[in-house]
């Protein structure tokens, strides 16, 4: 996938600096520039009470075919993700884009000598609940993509959204990748009571 066929299909378009706050233009070029700041990333791990949120889901979620708390939570995060136009940007060749319709990629834990298999799920944003299931599900039990066959810009600018439901960890540092596009990461850790 190049450049333009990821604008169109994810409903990209250049941002203008120009029309963003001085302090925006100004953290814009300024945490990306290697000059400057070596890595932009911001780490933060969070321990979030979802007692609320779980009741919810159980309440008025969970008998849709295919539901999973998990996928409750990727679709919530998604939507809200959205909301806020920064977690739209991407830096792709040195110029910047908003997207306003970004695929989600995440790793399931298959076990084998696979051990993982990638995901990707497109207009989330467009789903109701209802069809975000199906399409959740089905994504994670047909998926026929290659562990590293992901084309790169595909990679790049998704959303990613991980899973490890078996690890209470209270600090947790993501790989950086080369392709440096300020894409947005989230791992969801052991859920335990707070």
């Amino acid at each position: 996938m190049d450049l333009q066929e990821a604008l169109e299909r994810y409903q990209g378009t250049k941002l203008n600096l120009d029309e963003l706050s001085k302090y925006q233009q100004w953290a814009f070029r300024y945490f990306h520039n290697e000059e400057f700041v070596l890595n932009p990333n911001l780490s933060v791990t969070i321990q979030l009470d979802l007692v609320k949120p779980r009741e919810v889901y159980e309440r008025s979620f969970q008998n849709a075919q295919g539901a999973s708390f998990q996928a409750y939570l990727m679709w919530n995060l998604v939507k809200a993700l959205s909301l806020e136009w920064t977690f739209c940007t991407r830096k792709i060749d040195r110029e910047w884009y908003l997207f306003k319709n970004l695929p989600v990629y995440f790793p399931v834990a298959v076990g084998g000598e696979d051990k993982f298999k990638d995901v990707v799920i497109n207009d989330i944003i467009l789903m109701d609940w209802t069809k975000f299931c199906r399409v959740y599900r089905d994504s994670i039990e047909n998926s026929n993509i290659d562990v590293g066959s992901l084309p790169p810009l595909t990679w790049g600018i998704s959303h990613f959204i991980g899973n490890l439901p078996y690890l209470n960890f209270t600090l947790f540092q993501m790989h950086s990748g080369v392709m440096k596009t300020s894409r947005s990461m989230f791992y969801f850790g052991q859920r335990h009571n707070l």
